[in-house]
């Protein structure tokens, strides 16, 4: 375990987070692949208590449960890539098969239409950890849905 999400010996200074995927399509091979899009304290219901894929400080997190999870495969495929669209390069993720950039704006809108359909509460379990209350606290905190210097949030998907 890495020490950043080392458990504290003391139950009350730790908390259970979840990370969570979604089932995709990649754009380029048209193969099956899963995308990190969250991570959250065990029990949370509300999305507004979540920490999203675009807070590359909370995709950063969520690589690392997964690391420490054993999920190398999907931890690996969250890396800094260059999008034509943003014009920049930016953590995100990619193919599991083809390892082509999976960008946030088309996992946002696909997000969105889930959240529809059903509840965010079942999309897939990629990792479960426990860490530091404080850690996590430092997640919260660090929080913000900003790519590339610009805002983003859910009224934007319409």
């Amino acid at each position: 375990m890495s020490e950043r999400t080392s458990p504290s010996t003391s139950p009350a200074a730790t908390q259970v987070v979840v990370v969570r995927g979604l089932d995709n399509t990649c754009w380029k091979c048209q193969q099956p692949t899963m995308c990190v899009v969250a991570a959250h304290a065990d029990g949370a219901q509300r999305s507004d208590d979540w920490v999203w894929f675009e807070d590359k400080h909370a995709l950063t997190f969520a690589r690392e449960l997964l690391l420490d999870a054993g999920q190398a495969h999907l931890a690996e495929t969250i890396k800094p890539r260059f999008s034509r669209t943003a014009s920049g390069t930016y953590l995100a993720n990619g193919c599991e098969h083809c390892d082509s950039m999976q960008g946030d704006w088309p996992i946002g809108r696909m997000i969105s239409e889930w959240g529809f359909a059903a509840q965010l509460t079942e999309l897939p379990i990629l990792a479960t950890a426990t860490v530091a209350r404080a850690v996590w606290h430092d997640v919260l905190a660090c929080q913000g849905m900003k790519r590339l210097g610009y805002a983003m949030n859910w009224d934007d998907l319409d």
